[in-house]
Formats: structure tokens, sequence, C-alpha cells
């Protein structure tokens, strides 16, 4: 036999089994050739036949083939965000989390190229939990796709030592009051967005971030001790203090632990500003 006859009868052989393989009445031998693969070279090769979408596994330049739907990475996990598109989408407010993997800054407000890391090094529990918070909304938001290897998985899809420590943090954080209920209250977050052509925009209103109140507030960087960063926090400014000595009148505005904002008014309730050390608000 020739060794070109020998090849289509190979070729011919293959395809068969190939072929008989798709058919339901050999679904065990198929399920168990395929877990006999390394997961990603699984998905590469079977794609959803042997797959769930759960399985999948996307590095970040893989991401970029998907410009015509809208993907975005946070903590190693792949959502499609693109019913988000004016969002997400080029132009958007934050199309910048879909260019890179950048989920330290879903904590840190940190929107800059060096702060949109992996990185998660000297974040807060609070910070951690926040992150927590976020992955929890994408998934209820938007389609979970895959796993991103790299910082947080590896090739085969299993946590790195940054996962496991970032689930260690995170036990830590839950053993803690979900948030300091009582700073949230006296110091609501302000709401971030980014207009394009202005720039990024702070503001107060008598419902910041969901805290429900009868007064608006201005506008101050707050520091909570233990924190890594400061955030934007809506400040009564009239009043009894939420805390502390009664005879004052202007709210909270003596607390040692608040600043202006640089090139905003004392008296702004809301104000662009340069700094990318920002809370935000996502859709």
């Amino acid at each position: 036999m020739s060794f070109k006859n020998l090849l289509v009868l190979i070729s011919c052989v293959v395809g068969a089994a190939a072929l008989l393989l798709c058919l339901d009445i050999f679904k065990p031998q198929r399920e168990k050739l395929i877990s006999l693969l390394p997961a990603n070279l699984k998905d590469r090769v079977f794609g959803d036949l042997g797959a769930t979408p759960k399985d999948r596994l996307f590095t970040l330049n893989e991401l970029e083939r998907y410009r015509g739907q809208v993907y975005l990475a946070i903590l190693g996990q792949v959502f499609d965000v693109t019913k988000g598109r004016k969002h997400y989408g080029p132009g958007g407010t934050y199309h910048f989390f879909t260019e890179y993997a950048g989920t330290r800054a879903f904590a840190s407000g940190d929107f800059s190229p060096q702060g949109l890391t992996e990185n998660l090094d000297g974040l807060s529990l609070e910070d951690i939990q926040k992150i927590s918070d976020w992955v929890n909304f994408y998934h209820k938001q938007y389609t979970y796709k895959g796993k991103l290897t790299g910082h947080f998985y590896d090739m085969n899809g299993n946590p790195t030592k940054a996962m496991n420590n970032f689930e260690r943090l995170l036990e830590q954080a839950k053993k803690k009051p979900k948030y300091r209920d009582e700073d949230r209250k006296r110091f609501p977050r302000c709401i971030t967005h980014y207009e394009v052509g202005f720039g990024r925009k702070m503001m107060c209103s008598k419902n910041s971030h969901g805290i429900k109140r009868d007064w608006i507030g201005v506008l101050r960087q707050y520091y909570q001790p233990g924190d890594s960063h400061t955030r934007c926090a809506c400040v009564r400014d009239k009043g009894r203090p939420f805390s502390g000595d009664s005879s004052s009148n202007n709210g909270d505005l003596n607390h040692p632990y608040l600043k202006v904002y640089e090139g905003c008014k004392p008296t702004a309730t809301s104000c662009y500003i340069e700094d990318t050390n920002l809370d935000l608000t996502i859709y």
C-alpha cells in the first residue's frame, strides 16, 4: 500500500471515529476520552462538545478576538458584558476594563494603566470584600464565560497562589462587619463616573450608593485608618455632627480625616477632578 493510500485510510478511520463519538450512544466513551485531555487543550479541540462555558480558558490576548462582543475580566473570571456596550465598548465610560485585567482598580479606583493591574498586595480587608462584591455583581448582571489564565488561574484552570491568598483574605473579611456601617452612614460614598471630553466627575445626592438621607453633603477626600488609599465621601455640612461635639453646627466637616479635593470648592456637591484614585459606580 502506497503512503498516499495509507494516509487516506487513516483519515477515513479518524473521521469515522470522530463522527461516531458525536452520537449520543457513544456519549460515555466520548466523555471518558475528553476527560483525559488537559483543560486548555480540551476546550480548544472539542469546544462545547465536552466542555461547558464555565470550563473555558482564555488568555488576555484571546479576549481581543471577541471585540465584536465585549468581554471583561475580574479576579480571573471572564464575563460577556456586551449588553452594557455603551459603558464598556469603545468610547464608553469603563472601556478600559475591557483592555486590561485590572482587578485592583475595582477596589482602589485607580484607573490609570499602572492602577489597572491584577496585583492586590496592600489592599485592606474591606477592599477584598469590595472586589468579591463586584464579582457577584457581574455574575448577576452579565454572562459568565470562563477563566482568564495568568495571575489567578494557571494554564489548566487551577487556582494560583494569588487566588488562594485572595480567598484566605476574603474569609477574614467575612468575619468582620461587611462594611463599616457607621462610616457608611456618616460618610456615604460619592457617585463617580467618567464623562468623555470632561474627565472624572464626583457627585453627591440624597441617595449616594444606596444611603438614603435628608441631606446631600459636600465632597471630601476621606482617609480611613488601615486603608491603603483615600476615598470620596459626601459629608454633612450643616447641623450637629454625627457624634462628638454637639455645639458645632457645620455637620462633620471638622472630622480630622477629611480633606478638600484640590481644584474643587469647599462647598461643591459635584466636581471634575484629575486625580485617578476614585471610587466608581459601574452598571
